[in-house]
């Protein structure tokens, strides 16, 4: 851009996770905005270095060509990490940015509108810069700080640069006429107030930037060795460009270099953001994830099941409304045919051509068919039909009370199982507000007496070791709280913990995801993700696989858990005590597992449980 100076951070302009579709869709879709990416860049590069060449400056045609490839660096980086992993939100984010991008560089194709919406959002990419840094890998935030810091970059960059743009109009309006528009302001107000403005987002936008890079190291020093494998680099990367970004104008300043030294260092260093977190998307435990159908027809069931007696009746009086519902003493009312109860309304006024008709066993109510009148004009026919089916009623309602009865039993072991997860986490907590600060204390404590100038040497060593003794105790500690209740889980829920898992596995593995996580209750996120980390740990450990598959998805009310791996199979649910506990976690709450692990052939561990 010719129109701005060098970037300041996050102040001045920058240098010229469908639900039921499927993964074709999504492809397609960024294949189109591939294209649309294509066509917009060049159709930036020809206007900007036309225009460069009409006015005769070789500044224009470099910037434009440096910030259209800047653009399809970025929006490339964007589609790719998306297509890997469609529920992460990297690389929409990426794409955001390459937005950000082309719109900053619309300067450089010298038509004046251009020039107002690029000074608009000018520094959008160094908030969603911010924004990349502080959300990966899972690509959401987390923690109060990143979120106001967060927050604060994009305030920042939108209504800072929009409040520069209106002040610089304002100035030009000054310089052209000598007074204020209004007349009640001296000349040149509105320049210093856009002055102002600019050193008041570079200091807020410093403060921002360097908060970043505080937040960065925190999470790379609290980070296990493995995880932080995967982070290092790009975390590197990324706390070098926050800062040298907004330092690179300063430090040409002080070294008096030219200024388009500084411009060509900043472009470089935005330039290599997404290429870094592409790299960090695609290296190591982060595998391609896919996105899957909200219902597969394979898994669907054609209509809803039905008891038998209702089965019969409706096939035998061509009534496919027809309904039983049966009467329970212990529920005082009619109860449908898993137990619940159920309404029986003989005179509905809202829908007069539904009738019913009570059922009896030796003068005893056991049911009633509700029917419609239009396709069955016999009242009699359907009191005979009932009749004859009177004992399978009268055996569907004990069986709909045996229902009604364990769902009771169910529910009670659910709230001890959701009791047992309160108590976890309040021992994780104890644990982490209250120990592990102890620790942290202890150990400053002994660094202090050791650092000390009355500590003699030996008193000094015994000290450290005791420091880095005390280090292991509080490392040890963290890892016991994560193994009692991980953060991930109770913070992000069970996909984003169950892609942690997959990305610590050590070996390929690949994560489908399709649940939202307001439909499972706590016990079932639990119960599933202890369920998840067992079955990853017993492919680890025991089956000598090459590569693991977990998907996930709800069907009918029900979480569905699959995972398999290309083990040597074997697997038994009647061996080891960690298939056994398993059965037990899944029994609790009125699920069912199954595994198969034919000598060979691998094995594929199924688990549905309730969602609620």
């Amino acid at each position: 851009m010719t129109s701005h100076g060098p970037i300041s951070p996050l102040t001045s302009p920058t240098p010229a996770h469908l639900r039921g579709g499927g993964a074709g869709s999504l492809e397609r879709a960024l294949a189109a905005v591939a294209a649309l990416g294509i066509l917009l860049g060049g159709t930036q590069l020809g206007v900007g270095i036309a225009a460069g060449i009409a006015v005769g400056m070789d500044v224009v045609v470099w910037a434009v060509c440096a910030f259209t490839i800047l653009f399809w660096i970025w929006l490339g980086a964007g589609i790719v990490a998306w297509v890997r992993r469609p529920g992460n939100g990297i690389g929409p984010l990426l794409v955001v940015g390459s937005v950000g991008v082309f719109l900053g560089g619309m300067a450089n194709m010298q038509v004046p509108a251009f020039e107002v919406i690029s000074s608009i959002f000018a520094t959008s990419v160094l908030a969603v810069t911010v924004h990349l840094l502080h959300a990966f890998p899972s690509g959401r935030l987390r923690g109060a700080a990143s979120i106001a810091t967060v927050v604060t970059a994009y305030v920042l960059a939108i209504v800072g640069d929009l409040a520069t743009t209106l002040l610089a109009h304002a100035a030009a309006k000054d310089a052209s006429s000598g007074s204020s528009p209004s007349g009640a302001a001296l000349p040149g107000a509105a320049a210093d107030a856009e002055q102002f403005v600019q050193l008041a987002q570079t200091i807020v936008g410093l403060a921002v930037m360097t908060l970043t890079a505080v937040i960065l190291v925190r999470r790379l020093i609290a980070a296990d060795p493995r995880h932080r494998r995967v982070l290092l680099p790009l975390f590197l990367y990324g706390i070098l460009a926050v800062l040298a970004i907004p330092l690179a104008p300063l430090l040409t300043r002080l070294l008096e270099a030219d200024r388009a030294v500084s411009v060509a260092v900043q472009l470089v260093l935005i330039a290599g953001l997404p290429l870094a977190f592409l790299v960090g998307v695609l290296r190591g435990g982060f595998q391609r994830t896919t996105a899957l159908e909200a219902l597969s027809a394979w898994l669907a069931i054609s209509g809803p099941a039905r008891p038998a007696a209702q089965r019969a009746l409706a096939s035998t009086l061509g009534d496919d409304s027809l309904r039983v519902v049966y009467w329970s003493e212990p529920a005082g009312g009619y109860v449908d045919e898993t137990g619940a109860p159920a309404a029986r309304i003989p005179d509905d006024p809202d829908d007069a051509a539904r009738a019913w008709i009570d059922v009896r066993v030796d003068g005893r109510l056991v049911g009633a068919i509700g029917y419609d009148t239009r396709l069955t004009g016999d009242a009699g026919a359907v009191r005979r039909a009932g009749e004859v089916l009177a004992i399978a009623i009268d055996r569907e309602r004990l069986t709909a009370e045996l229902l009604a009865t364990n769902e009771e039993l169910v529910q009670s072991r659910l709230r001890l199982v959701e009791a047992a997860v309160r108590e976890r986490a309040r021992i994780a907590r104890d644990l982490h507000d209250g120990l592990q600060v102890q620790l942290v204390l202890l150990a400053l404590r002994a660094q202090t007496i050791a650092n000390s100038v009355d500590a003699t040497p030996p008193v000094s060593t015994a000290l450290g070791t005791l420091r880095r003794g005390i280090d292991e105790a509080a490392a040890d500690l963290r890892r016991l709280v994560h193994d009692v209740i991980p953060a991930t889980l109770v913070e992000q829920g069970l996909t984003a913990a169950a892609e942690d898992l997959v990305d610590r596995l050590g070996m390929p593995a690949t994560l489908a995801s399709d649940i939202d996580r307001a439909e499972l209750s706590p016990a079932t996120t639990h119960t599933a993700y202890f369920v998840i980390a067992e079955v990853l740990a017993n492919a680890v450990k025991h089956s000598r696989a090459e590569r693991v598959d977990v998907r996930l998805w709800i069907d009918g009310g029900r979480l569905r858990i699959d995972v398999a791996d290309d083990g040597v199979g074997g697997a038994r649910l009647d061996r080891g005590s960690g298939l056994r506990g398993l059965v037990d976690r899944v029994d609790v709450l009125g699920g069912a597992i199954d595994v198969a692990s034919p000598a060979g052939e691998g094995t594929r561990v199924r688990v549905e449980l309730p969602c609620v």
